[in-house]
C-alpha cells in the first residue's frame, strides 16, 4: 500500500512538473490525475470505488470539466441499462430459475471430466440469456460444479481444472451477447460514441465470440488433461431434480419477464425503444404484486454492485475528460505511429498488441478500456475506420486475455476456494492464451467484419 502512495506521488508530480510537448496545461493535469488513481487501483491502497470518486473530485476542483460532464453517465441509457441488468440478475437468481436450467443440462450431458468442460461453455453461454452479468452466472454454475466436484471422486488436479473453466469460459462466451457482460460490453458500445442496437451486438462478436470460446476450451482440455477417475452420479442429480418439483410461480413469472425482455431488446430496430428502458421496465414489472412480487426493496441495495457502477462511472469520465482537455489526441500521437497503416491486418495487430501490453500494466480490464479505448477510436478515426473497429479490438484484448488473476475480475474471483485453483494454474494457461487472443484479434475478427462491412 505504501508502495503504491509513494508511486502515485512520484508520477503524478512527474507528469505535473515535466514539460510534455504537444500536451496542453489542462491535459497535463488530466494525465496527472488519472495516473494517480490508475496507482491507487493497482495497489488497491484504498477500495476501487473510492479512488474513482477522489479522481472525478480532482477533474471538477482543478477545472478540468465541468459536474455535469464527469457525472454524464447518470443521464445516458447505458449506466441505467447495467443497473437493470443487475437486478434482473438477481431475479433470475432469486427466483431459482438459472439454476434449474443449469440442473437441466448438467443431469443430460454431464457423463465424464470432458463433457463438464464442455458444459462450462455451453451453460456459460445459455444462462447469459437469463442473467446479464458474469459474476452471478460464474458463481451460480461454481456452486453446482462443486457438488458434482465432491460426489464423482475428483481428485484436486481435475478439480481445479474444472473450477479454472467454469471462469475462464465465462470470459469467453460474455462476449457474445450485449448483455453477456452488462458492464464491460455496454461501456464498449459507450466508448465508441456510436448506437447500437441489442441484435447489432452479435452482429459483429457472436462469431469471434463463439470462435474465441471453441478455441479457449480446446487450449484448456489440451493443457489440462484428465489425471483420475471420474464417476459422475447422475441419479443424485435426478434427485436432487425431483425435490425441485415442477415450475414454481414465481419461476414462471421470472422466466416470462426475461422473455419478453429478450423479444423487445431482438426487435428494438422496430420499435425503438432503448435496451436499456425496456429492462428498467422489467425490473419494475419484477416488483410490482400480483404480476410480478419477485424483486423487493432489499435487492436494491444487495442485488446491485454500487462499487462496480462507481468505476464504470470513473472509467467513462476519464474518456469524456481526456477528450476534451486534448489527452486522448495526445496519448494517440504519442503512442502510436503518426500515420495508422492502411492495411486492417497490421491496424488490428499493433492496436491489439499495444492494448494487451498496456492491460499487462494496469490490470483492470475496465481501467485499461477507458484510458486505451477513447485515443485508439480518435486514431481509428484519422484513417477513416468506423469508430466500432478500434472499440471492438480493445475490448476484445482486455475481456479474454490475461496472465495473472488479478489482469481479469473473473479470473480473480474464482481464484482460491471459491474456483479451487490457483495462481499458477492461471499462469498455465494465461501464457498461451496471449496466442489464442492473437488469433481471435487479427485473422478471425477483422476477417469477419470485412465481410459485414464494418472495415
Amino acid at each position: 500500500m505504501l508502495v503504491g502512495v509513494l508511486l502515485s506521488i512520484v508520477l503524478s508530480t512527474v507528469v505535473w512538473f515535466v514539460p510534455l510537448p504537444g500536451l496542453s496545461p489542462a491535459g497535463k493535469k488530466t494525465l496527472a490525475v488519472t495516473l494517480f488513481t490508475v496507482v491507487w487501483w493497482i495497489f488497491n491502497v484504498i477500495p476501487p470505488a473510492y479512488s474513482t470518486l477522489m479522481m472525478l473530485l480532482g477533474y471538477i476542483l482543478l477545472g478540468l470539466a465541468a459536474p455535469e460532464a464527469v457525472f454524464q453517465i447518470w443521464t445516458l441509457p447505458l449506466m441505467w441499462l447495467i443497473i437493470a441488468s443487475f437486478l434482473i440478475a438477481a431475479a433470475v437468481t432469486k427466483s431459482g430459475l438459472a439454476e434449474r436450467v443449469a440442473i437441466f443440462f448438467i443431469i443430460r450431458y454431464a457423463s465424464s471430466y470432458r463433457s463438464l468442460i464442455v458444459l462450462t461453455y455451453v451453460l456459460g453461454f445459455v444462462l447469459s440469456f437469463l442473467i446479464p452479468h458474469p459474476f452471478p452466472r460464474a458463481l451460480l454454475l461454481m456452486s453446482l460444479m462443486r457438488v458434482i466436484i465432491q460426489k464423482s471422486g475428483m481428485n484436486a488436479v481435475d478439480a481445479a481444472s474444472v473450477g479454472l473453466s467454469v471462469f475462464v469460459a465465462t470470459t469467453a462466451t460474455s462476449t457474445i451477447l450485449l448483455t453477456g457482460d452488462s458492464t464491460l460490453n455496454i461501456a464498449t458500445v459507450g466508448f465508441s460514441g456510436l448506437s447500437l442496437g441489442w441484435l447489432d451486438w452479435p452482429k459483429y462478436m457472436a462469431v469471434p465470440g463463439i470462435l474465441a470460446s471453441l478455441l479457449m476450451m480446446s487450449l484448456h482440455l489440451t493443457l489440462f488433461r484428465q489425471t483420475g477417475p471420474v464417476h459422475i452420479d447422475r441419479s443424485a442429480l435426478m434427485v436432487e431434480q425431483q425435490k425441485r418439483g415442477s415450475m414454481t410461480r414465481v419461476e414462471v413469472v421470472t422466466l416470462l419477464w426475461v422473455t419478453l425482455a429478450l423479444l423487445l431488446w431482438s426487435t428494438d430496430s422496430l420499435h425503438g425503444i432503448d435496451p436499456a428502458w425496456v429492462a428498467l421496465t422489467v425490473v419494475v414489472g419484477l416488483s410490482i404484486p400480483k404480476i410480478g412480487d419477485v424483486l423487493d426493496a432489499k435487492d436494491l441495495s444487495s442485488g446491485i454492485n454500487w462499487p462496480i457502477l462507481f468505476f464504470v462511472m470513473g472509467a467513462m469520465a476519464i474518456g469524456t475528460v481526456g477528450k476534451s482537455t486534448g489527452l486522448a489526441d495526445w496519448l494517440a500521437g504519442t503512442l502510436m505511429p503518426a500515420v495508422p497503416p492502411e492495411n486492417p491486418y497490421a491496424f488490428a495487430a499493433l492496436v491489439g498488441g499495444a492494448t494487451m501490453m498496456i492491460h499487462m500494466v494496469l490490470g483492470s480490464a475496465l481501467a485499461c478500456i477507458s484510458i486505451v479505448a477513447p485515443p485508439m477510436v480518435h486514431y481509428a478515426a484519422s484513417a477513416g475506420w468506423s469508430p466500432l473497429f478500434p472499440a471492438l479490438l480493445v475490448y476484445t484484448a482486455v475481456a479474454i486475455h490475461y496472465v495473472f488473476p488479478f489482469q481479469q475480475v473473473i479470473i480473480l474471483l474464482g481464484q482460491g476456494e471459491t474456483g479451487g485453483y490457483s495462481t499458477r494454474h492461471v499462469l498455465k494457461y494465461g501464457i498461451p492464451l496471449t496466442v489464442v487472443t492473437l488469433i481471435i484479434l487479427i485473422p478471425i475478427e477483422v476477417t469477419w467484419w470485412i465481410i459485414l462491412g464494418l472495415i
